[in-house]
């Protein structure tokens, strides 16, 4: 529990920097380890504030192989096929002589960007496996040396300009498994003997000198992994890059906190706003290129839900399809798309250019803002047909409905605001309701409490007493990453975490903790303590296994257990306080809490039929 052993799985386990050998998480690869101090480039990037979702492109020789080798499945991304079967670069280096895209359609994947409802496109033009999508001289490992030979790169980025998408570029700066001063292929090569500058300055710095000179203007670049870049190095790639397109904007996985936006870890999305400019970036199944193993899509009501997840906290939404072997994307992911762009035509003005508007945690429902507008996104429907928000400060001139512009009732209570609201949901995937004010939105930062809705008390809300907060990593299968804050290291009897909370209606609620934990933490004794009255509880284990092992890897699993601890009721209005206790002595850290939810039982003359 206390050690990051769930990211064993990749970690290299000889990565060098000129002969110096040195483990590395995957956050630390991502370059998550120094983030940008700054708080906004220099860099013109209104129009990357105002985009708001962007399409990711993870193409290569890979998807060839969509997931099989020799007569082998491997399961998780495919991009990491080369490494996972451990093929020799010169074995990996005969896909190219039958890389043959003759279905990739540069403008409909354009296109398709567009009926999305996605305004920048961005592509891997050189992935971890050291092939690159496009004409380079500085390597021969390239599109021109293959059946196809027309350069992918400039393809795309002409039909985005057609088409008014921003145009972008991935680069994997270090992590090069077909090239012996790369980094990363330990089967093959002797990481003692690696000259990482040498490769630099043969192959990484040529390359991107050619993808910032020869395609037009790039809106962003997406480094990833920089490992054990140096800071002189990451200052040289990126003058590099600044001096012919000097406002590119450049992502933090450049390294050593000198990107102009941060991207989050594979898969993120956080729960709570984030500082200045950065972006989620999110695979439409759970590999990021495509697997003929993989169909577990994402419907277009979960990518509606964590762009508005996203937004609403302030970033961007980057979201990736993998084209398959031939060029072509495949079917269910293109209709997917296309549906979440109906979706989001509808709400235009919601999405685009907005800013983050935060309602205290809130998980079933998110709100952004523009001039003297709030934008209420309700992502499932309340029981009793009520949203509770912390109060309004400013008056408010109008409600309604975006869709059709049907009127919404707001009443502002002592200590919260009530929508009252129709007895079905507008739209099945997410309704917004428009708040109008006398000026700019400003309203309360409470937690609120909702009568018909689940609410989750969250790490980043609570006050913290002889316990911490970080966030954990894990992967369910190889490379699908989740990310989750949890409250941990709770160092022994009367370690407490601590919620202030407003009720704007007395009633009963189911009382509901998630976390996990190892077997030292089960029948460990807690306190929930509710304006000072005790309910003593004990979490069991929850299968969390440290160490998995099967004939393809070793992995850390996180299993999150929901587990009732009973009906509380509350009796009284207003501001209350809320606390978890560790009442044992000795509980070996007891468990990682991720929340605390209060689900209301809804009084059955308050109940009503919606969807």
């Amino acid at each position: 529990m206390k050690k990051n052993a769930i990211l064993a799985l990749l970690l290299f386990t000889s990565l060098t920097v000129l002969g110096q050998k040195k483990q590395k998480k995957m956050n630390e690869l991502w370059g998550e380890e120094k983030e940008k101090t700054e708080e906004i480039t220099h860099k013109e990037h209104q129009w990357y504030k105002e985009a708001k979702f962007a399409m990711f492109i993870h193409w290569g020789l890979y998807a060839q192989l969509a997931g099989e080798y020799q007569g082998q499945h491997y399961w998780g991304i495919n991009e990491w096929i080369m490494r996972r079967a451990k093929i020799e670069s010169k074995d990996y280096a005969k896909l190219a002589d039958t890389f043959n895209p003759v279905n990739f359609d540069a403008d409909a994947i354009a296109q398709l960007a567009v009926d999305a409802g996605m305004k920048y496109v961005v592509i891997t033009a050189k992935h971890h496996e050291g092939f690159a999508l496009f004409d380079s001289k500085a390597s021969d490992f390239n599109i021109s040396n293959t059946p196809y030979k027309k350069d992918l790169i400039k393809q795309l980025a002409k039909a985005c300009k057609k088409k008014g998408l921003r145009f972008g570029f991935y680069y994997s700066q270090m992590l090069d498994w077909s090239e012996k001063n790369g980094f990363g292929n330990d089967w093959e090569f002797n990481p003692d003997e690696a000259d990482v500058q040498k490769y630099m300055n043969e192959k990484a710095l040529p390359q991107v000198k050619e993808l910032v000179t020869n395609y037009g203007d790039i809106g962003c670049i997406f480094f990833d992994t920089p490992g054990p870049i140096k800071h002189e190095q990451v200052l040289e790639l990126k003058a590099l890059v600044e001096k012919y397109q000097p406002n590119c904007l450049i992502n933090s996985r450049i390294g050593q906190g000198l990107g102009d936006f941060k991207t989050l870890g594979d898969n993120e999305i956080p729960e709570e706003p984030v500082d200045g400019l950065w972006e989620s970036c999110d695979t439409h199944n759970n590999t990021w290129a495509y697997s003929k193993l993989d169909f577990n899509w994402k419907t277009p009501k979960e990518v509606a839900h964590r762009l508005i997840d996203v937004i609403s906290k302030g970033g961007n939404y980057l979201f990736n399809i993998g084209p398959k072997g031939d060029g072509s994307v495949p079917e269910v992911s293109a209709m997917i798309l296309r549906e979440t762009g109906t979706w989001i035509s509808k709400y235009k003005e919601a999405i685009y250019g907005t800013e983050s508007m935060y309602l205290g945690g809130q998980t079933q429902f998110a709100a952004t803002q523009k001039g003297n507008k709030m934008y209420l996104f309700i992502k499932d429907w309340p029981k009793d047909n009520k949203i509770y928000v912390p109060k309004f400060n400013s008056k408010v001139v109008n409600a309604y409905f975006m869709d059709d512009k049907s009127k919404v009732s707001v009443t502002n209570l002592e200590g919260a605001t009530m929508m009252n609201l129709p007895l079905r949901m507008p739209d099945p995937v997410a309704s917004v309701v428009v708040v109008e004010f006398d000026g700019k939105p400003n309203i309360n930062s409470d937690k609120v409490f909702n009568t018909g809705l689940t609410t989750k008390l969250l790490p980043h809300e609570a006050e913290l007493t002889g316990c911490s907060k970080r966030k954990i990593n894990w992967m369910e299968i190889f490379g699908d990453w989740h990310a989750v804050p949890i409250i941990e290291k709770w160092e022994g009897k009367g370690s407490k975490a601590t919620w202030e909370v407003n009720v704007p209606k007395e009633g009963m609620y189911i009382v509901k903790i998630k976390y996990t934990s190892n077997e030292d933490a089960d029948m460990q004794e807690g306190i929930l303590n509710i304006n000072e009255k005790e309910y003593f509880f004990v979490p069991t284990f929850s299968g969390d296994k440290m160490k998995i092992e099967n004939k393809f890897e070793t992995r850390t699993i996180r299993v999150f257990k929901d587990r009732k601890l009973g009906v509380v009721n509350f009796d009284k209005t207003g501001k209350q306080t809320i606390s978890v206790t560790l009442n044992t002595d000795d509980a070996s850290g007891w468990i990682n809490l991720a929340s605390i939810t209060f689900e209301p039982i809804i009084p059955v003359e308050n109940q009503s039929i919606s969807n």
